[in-house]
């Protein structure tokens, strides 16, 4: 079923909204006074997420928050984060940081999905023949690219199914359940690594943990000046300068919504595109970041981008993250989790120290300067989001002194056009080979392929090297 076909009660959404906004503000004040989630840094939106998911409907069912309407607001507040991203800002920056992070991203990306798809046939194979083998091609969904796209693409899946005979298998909330575990590996593993790196002399900023603010572990800037959160390019006489922002962001997602429909239609009238329908409306935010940046083009070109405010951007994109983060813990199903618990288990247990080792040798090899503090981006990122990324970068970073914050937002950008052809290899064996066995095994050549070839580009061009370099 397209996701913008589901009839949602209002009651419910604005219900919803409120329900949601108070966990937020929980989160937020157990942040601030719980010792525990200052340690590793846990956001208040990963608090908030748990919070809905046990008093929720999959918990004690103390409130309505039913899963296919947090998935729909999951859907959304993608589109709507992939669009501000790409009208923030106009640079663009190819150089070897940003190239480099891209690489080891889609690496890290390609090494996930072949772990998952290799456990579940092993699976298939041995003791659970009747496992759904796309439960290894979520891994890197959740893992590695975050709730948005894995309760995207999952629920996707399931639809697919449906049409082809099967059941359903939860896979939007399969990949939710990846993602959030993803979440645990990035903060709990990554506040372990910085402290082993700055105990063995690795962070080139930062001797000891006590430049980690009272504020920063609180959450809260109670001392001294707190950051600016943005300019005002508009006079507020004529309309909020927010309120433009957010405007300007509805009017390209509209943009979108026209464009998916027209392609969907064009592919509905044609039987051998018509497979491929789903995975469109799926990748409604590639879309919508594609013609995020047209628009930001075009107002540069035309001289009149100084309407739009990199700050307020950043800041619209927090706003739909925190509200994703928490929509996409919270849908998690708990039964469905405990069907495939043990998919589940192995998968992430390998992943994990898998995608650190190979971001650590990476990391040494693929950059010139600040190793450590490029891989604990990196780890936060391949096992969170990019705002993960940056929160544990500013644990070895605080003042963004280094150019790997920068780069990582650049190499982002990247990392989804050259991960294109992995997205579209994803949905091969449903797509085009109708669940069966063969299409997973064609996906997980594509996937391994894929690698290989990137990485012949890689030492190609000179931004590795494989033999370790003096430190």
């Amino acid at each position: 079923m397209n996701p913008w076909d589901l009839d949602v009660n209002l009651r419910f959404v604005v219900l919803d909204f409120l329900f949601l906004s108070t966990f937020l503000m929980i989160g937020t004040v157990l942040r601030r006074y719980v010792k525990f989630f200052q340690k590793y840094l846990i956001p208040n939106n990963l608090i908030a997420g748990f919070l809905a998911l046990l008093i929720g409907s999959q918990g004690f069912g103390l409130i309505d928050l039913q899963s296919d309407r947090l998935i729909l607001y999951v859907y959304h507040l993608l589109a709507l984060t992939f669009i501000a991203l790409g009208l923030r800002q106009s640079k663009n920056n190819w150089t070897k940081g940003p190239v480099s992070k891209s690489i080891s991203a889609l690496t890290a990306y390609l090494l996930q999905g072949s772990i998952g798809l290799i456990v579940a046939l092993i699976l298939v194979y041995t003791i659970q023949p009747d496992l759904f083998v796309g439960i290894g091609l979520l891994l890197p969904l959740g893992f590695g690219m975050g709730p948005g796209l894995a309760a995207t693409m999952g629920n996707s899946w399931d639809n697919e199914l449906v049409k082809l005979g099967y059941e359903a298998v939860g896979a939007g909330q399969i990949g939710l359940t990846f993602a959030t575990i993803g979440y645990l590996y990035a903060f709990f593993g990554g506040m372990a690594l910085i402290q082993w790196g700055i105990r063995n002399g690795k962070s080139k900023l930062i001797t000891n943990l006590d430049s980690i603010t009272d504020d920063m572990r609180k959450g809260v800037y109670k001392d001294g000046t707190p950051p600016i959160a943005g300019k005002l390019t508009l006079t507020t006489e004529a309309i909020e300068p927010l309120a433009f922002q957010l405007s300007l962001i509805g009017l390209v997602y509209l943009a979108t919504w026209f464009v998916v429909k027209w392609l969907t239609t064009m592919m509905g009238n044609n039987p051998q595109l018509e497979g491929f329908v789903g995975t469109i409306w799926s990748f409604h935010f590639v879309i919508g970041l594609l013609i995020a940046l047209l628009v930001r083009k075009i107002l540069d070109m035309a001289g009149r981008s100084y309407v739009i405010d990199k700050g307020l951007m950043n800041r619209s994109m927090g706003v739909f993250l925190d509200f994703l983060v928490i929509g996409a813990v919270a849908a998690i199903s708990v039964e469905i989790v405990l069907h495939y618990w043990e998919a589940i288990v192995i998968m992430t247990v390998l992943a994990g120290p898998v995608t650190g080792f190979m971001l650590y040798w990476t990391s040494k090899r693929a950059f010139d300067d600040y190793h450590f503090e490029r891989f604990i981006e990196l780890w936060g990122e391949m096992t969170g989001t990019i705002n993960s990324a940056l929160v544990l970068l500013r644990v070895t970073d605080p003042e963004f002194e280094t150019p790997v914050a920068e780069d990582a937002v650049y190499g982002s950008g990247i990392t989804l056009f050259l991960g294109i052809p992995m997205l579209i290899a994803l949905n091969v064996p449903i797509v085009m080979y109708n669940n069966s066995i063969e299409g997973y095994w064609i996906t997980l050549g594509i996937l391994i392929g894929y690698m290989i070839l990137l990485w012949i580009l890689w030492r190609a061009i000179g931004f590795i090297k494989f033999k370790k370099p003096s430190i």
